[in-house]
């Protein structure tokens, strides 16, 4: 992820996104347990489900110990971290540490002091940034301008203030140059109302004009067809959506919360963040 955001930017983001539920920011061993579980939750979207080449030379007593708390976990990475002895695993978009031989499970991030970035968030990026490069844009909803300098891709849902906020804006995020993919992740989870608007305006005659109605409060007519829903709510939860808008740029990093058109463009401007059009 790029360098730690301003103070300032932090501060203002953190009561700026439309909450799935009261899921703390650094999950438990018992939080992921659960997620990994139960039949309502521990989901696996195609991109992200199948097991990892990296897994496959980590030591038995580190997938042992994933597997003996969590039998149903879909583990997404395991790698050697840094710091001697431990190992980085990620399920579902959350990251522990779990030692060699398998005793000892540390949860949060680690930083380097030296490069002040975080190991958690440097590998959750990269799968990010490798999940998002496999879906087209015909399988997203996307407001660009001509010649995009940034592109990002936001976890929305047709319900939130928050995000109905950020596309009010979208025509001044396209004239910054950001280009906006939109993938659907109603909070309220799948086959309920908020499931049904999305689909219905995936669904719409006139895709774009729905969107932003539904983004007005107007409900689309309901409406059935092929559609990638389900997808995206599942893709998100991989990767360790919670809330909404989450902001992804292009290069993985995730901003959590609502940003005004001159935040997205700070945010997206420091280095390293990405700088291709996308």
């Amino acid at each position: 992820m790029p360098k730690l955001l301003p103070a300032l930017l932090a501060i203002a983001l953190i009561a700026s996104a439309c909450s799935a539920g009261e899921a703390p920011h650094a999950p438990s061993a018992k939080a992921i347990a659960a997620a990994a579980t139960s039949p309502s939750t521990g989901m696996s979207s195609p991109a992200t489900a199948a097991q990892p080449a990296s897994t496959i030379d980590a030591p038995k007593a580190v997938l042992d110990a994933i597997h003996k708390l969590a039998p149903k976990a879909q583990i997404q990475a395991v790698d050697k971290a840094p710091i001697a002895n431990l190992y980085q695993v990620v399920v579902q978009g959350q990251a522990v540490y779990v030692s060699a031989d398998g005793r000892y499970m540390l949860q949060g991030n680690a930083y380097d002091l030296k490069t002040r970035t975080g190991l958690v968030d440097a590998r959750l990026d990269e799968l990010r940034r490798d999940a998002l490069a496999k879906i087209p844009e015909s399988r997203m909803i996307r407001y660009a301008p001509t010649h995009p300098k940034y592109t990002v891709t936001v976890f929305t849902d047709l319900d939130c203030p928050y995000c109905r906020a950020f596309h009010a804006q979208i025509a001044e995020y396209n004239k910054l140059g950001i280009a906006v993919n939109y993938l659907f992740w109603p909070r309220s989870g799948l086959d309920t109302p908020s499931y049904d608007k999305a689909v219905s305006v995936w669904c719409a005659a006139d895709r774009k004009r729905a969107f932003t109605q539904a983004k007005h409060g107007i409900d689309p007519k309901p409406a059935h067809c092929e559609n990638p829903v389900k997808h995206d709510f599942e893709l998100g939860v991989d990767l360790g959506v919670d809330g909404t808008p989450s902001i992804v740029a292009s290069n993985g990093a995730m901003l959590n919360g609502y940003a005004n058109p001159m935040q997205l463009l700070q945010w997206l401007s420091e280095p390293p963040g990405p700088t291709d059009g996308g």
